[in-house]
């Protein structure tokens, strides 16, 4: 079961670097090209931050989660 949530965990992380790409990628096309100024360019340019954005999203929790668990391996100390 662990090895379950830590590929888990890999694959959100995974998720979240191919997020940023898409999203540097997706501002670096509207800011240094002229696709932005045609609807297919609008689509793909759209399209790129959006799911750059939502890949993104879920590390945080992520690291809240292998935080508790770190926390949770801590003995008790009182």
């Amino acid at each position: 079961m662990a090895d379950v949530v830590k590929n888990a965990m890999n694959l959100l992380k995974f998720l979240h670097w191919l997020g940023l790409l898409l999203l540097f990628s997706g501002l670096g096309l509207y800011l240094l090209t002229s696709w932005s100024l045609v609807l297919f360019g609008m689509v793909v340019i759209a399209s790129l931050i959006g799911l750059g954005l939502v890949f993104i999203s879920p590390y945080p929790v992520v690291l809240f989660v292998q935080w508790a668990k770190a926390q949770d391996d801590k003995p008790a100390s009182q």
